[in-house]
Order: C-alpha cells, then sequence, then structure tokens
C-alpha cells in the first residue's frame, strides 16, 4: 500500500481509542464497587430504603471544544452560506450545531437587542 503514512496513523488512533475504551472500563468498574459500597452503608441505616426510587441524577452535558470542533462548525458554516454572515448568525450555527439551540426554545435563556445589531443574552431566573 501507498499510503503507510496514513495506515499508520489510523493504527495509532486505533490504539488510542481502544486505550480509551479500556480507561472507561474500568473507571465503570470502580464507579460500580463505589456505588455498592454506599448501597450496602444506606441499608445498614435504612434497611426499607428502595433503591429504584433513588435513580441516577441527570449530569448536565459538557460542552468543550474537542480538537477544533467550534472551529470546523464555523468554517463549515461559512463554507455553505450563500452570503457573508453575522457574527450572531455564526454564532446560532455553532450553538446549534452544538445541541444548545433547545435551551432558548424551552426558556431557560434569553436574548434582547444590544447595541447596533448585537443581542444580549440572559439566563432566565
Amino acid at each position: 500500500m501507498s499510503d503507510t503514512h496514513v495506515v499508520s496513523a489510523l493504527k495509532e488512533k486505533r490504539i488510542a481509542i481502544a486505550s480509551q475504551i479500556e480507561d472507561y472500563r474500568e473507571k465503570m468498574r470502580q464507579a460500580v464497587i463505589a456505588l455498592d459500597h454506599v448501597e450496602a452503608s444506606l441499608r445498614l441505616f435504612d434497611p426499607d430504603v428502595d433503591m429504584g426510587e433513588l435513580g441516577p441524577r441527570k449530569v448536565p452535558q459538557v460542552l468543550y471544544d474537542l480538537k477544533g470542533d467550534t472551529g470546523r462548525i464555523i468554517l463549515e458554516t461559512l463554507r455553505t452560506a450563500t452570503m457573508p454572515l453575522s457574527t450572531a448568525k455564526v454564532c446560532e450555527a455553532v450553538m446549534k450545531a452544538r445541541g444548545m439551540h433547545w435551551k432558548r426554545k424551552r426558556g431557560l435563556v434569553r436574548s434582547m437587542p444590544g447595541p447596533g445589531q448585537q443581542l444580549l443574552w440572559e439566563i432566565v431566573a
């Protein structure tokens, strides 16, 4: 094969991902052990506790840039645009691509006119 550098890079990527999976499996195993210990302790203090009522809490989504994700979203948005875009439109595209647009629809955040054509944002209390 003439693209040996591509094959080498893909092999390295596969090794990295497989290593991550193994790390996650070990973290999961440790979390299950810790949960078992907490549940056993809880049963000591409250033998009638219903563990089914104590479901997992929703963990908020962590939004961070993974190796240039935001940059890729911005460039793709500009490539597919039929005209120059305002900063607000680019920001809106990033929010939509990262699943943040629903927060506005559900009333968690709101925008209002700011200076010029800018929008000001705030969290709805």
